[in-house]
């Protein structure tokens, strides 16, 4: 009985001593098991932490850093904060923030949405941060706590919230939908995500907002009393202007 109990030590010992010679970094040891979110199919694998591609994104985060200017990094440092009155104020786009505090709820709504699926696709495939690959040269604006790269949740959120806002004030689709851009490319000129992180944030927050607007869910039945609040936060009147959603002449 002594004898089989030392093999098992030693097997066990052995088996430990293999899974810490791997090549497995602290982030990948850190990230919980993925969930089975129907959205995580729209995804595809990352590129690994040496692949080609990895190497040339994270040279572009390099020469966005050495371009950058100091507005760009004010910008960029302002968009770590997650809100939609930050969002709206990053388009500028005027607004009463008191009025637009009472337009919330949809909006809390759509931001535990995209933060859940986020967190779930960033648990399934967790990417090392661009500024933890050795050698990597970056110096982000502000790393704050970690969570795995792929894909953006700030890219996430700011997607479907420009998507939302596009519908309710269609007359400013277009400055809604480069805010959306614009705010996952802040990420990029902080140093704090690929571009094929902000891509998948793009995919994931569109396919966030698509499935609210297609479920019958208490989103649809919030939808027209915040579309109200919304347009009266921003100064508009309650319905938007026949021709708003109409494409500009050419």
């Amino acid at each position: 009985m002594e004898v089989l109990l030392n093999l098992r030590r030693c097997g066990a010992i052995l088996i430990v001593g293999l899974l810490l010679s791997l090549p497995v970094s602290a982030e990948e040891l850190n990230c919980p098991t993925p969930s089975s979110d129907p959205l995580l199919k729209l995804l595809s694998p990352p590129p690994c932490d040496s692949c080609t591609q990895t190497r040339l994104e994270l040279e572009e985060l390099q020469t966005l850093q050495r371009n950058r200017s100091e507005a760009q990094a004010k910008h960029a440092l302002a968009d770590y904060k997650i809100s939609v009155a930050r969002f709206i104020e990053g388009a500028g786009i005027t607004f009463d923030a008191a009025a637009l505090d009472k337009c919330m709820a949809i909006f809390d709504r759509l931001s535990e949405r995209t933060k859940s699926a986020a967190v779930h696709a960033k648990n399934a495939f967790c990417r090392t941060r661009p500024y933890n690959l050795p050698n990597n040269g970056l110096t982000p604006l502000e790393a704050g706590k970690y969570s795995p790269s792929y894909p953006s949740g700030h890219t996430t959120f700011g997607t479907a919230v420009g998507a939302v806002l596009a519908q309710m004030v269609p007359e400013k689709r277009a400055e809604f939908l480069a805010r959306a851009a614009d705010y996952g490319r802040s990420r990029m000129i902080a140093g704090v995500h690929y571009r094929s992180d902000v891509e998948a944030g793009k995919l994931l927050g569109m396919a966030v907002a698509a499935e609210e607007f297609a479920s019958d869910s208490q989103f649809k039945m919030m939808f027209p009393d915040a579309t109200k609040c919304v347009r009266n936060a921003l100064g508009l009147a309650e319905s938007a202007p026949a021709d708003a959603a109409a494409p500009p002449n050419q």
